[in-house]
């Protein structure tokens, strides 16, 4: 059995999320359409947040993001979502930057990944 290092993992899997959801293609494209807007909303409102010396909210959204990548099988970006609520939740506001940072450079690679697979970009 191979362990599988979380950086070979593509920015989102399509063919679990494609079994997820039977096989339509064409709901597998409206779902992925809504979820980077979603992400996009995320991680800007996360930006905003970093600016606020209060990590809850910050700790909350991390929290909403991680689910919903997780659930679109975004794995890369469910993990470093969950990063960022773990530093929240224990006060470390210091590292949301860096953490909110990371989060916006896998957004970026995952709509390159998701171009390439054919989803036309929609930001």
């Amino acid at each position: 059995m191979r362990i599988t290092d979380p950086s070979d993992l593509p920015p989102m899997d399509l063919v679990v999320l494609g079994e997820m959801l039977g096989g339509d293609a064409d709901l597998v494209k409206m779902i992925v359409g809504k979820f980077r807007a979603e992400v996009y909303s995320d991680v800007t409102a996360l930006q905003s947040l970093a600016t606020e010396n209060d990590p809850e909210p910050i700790r909350a959204l991390a929290h909403r993001l991680k689910g919903t990548c997780s659930n679109a099988q975004a794995m890369p970006l469910a993990n470093s979502a969950k990063h960022l609520q773990t530093a929240m939740t224990a006060g470390t506001l210091d590292q949301a930057q860096n953490l909110i940072t990371t989060l916006e450079a896998q957004r970026q690679e995952l709509e390159r990944y998701l171009v390439e697979q054919g989803y036309d970009s929609e930001l």
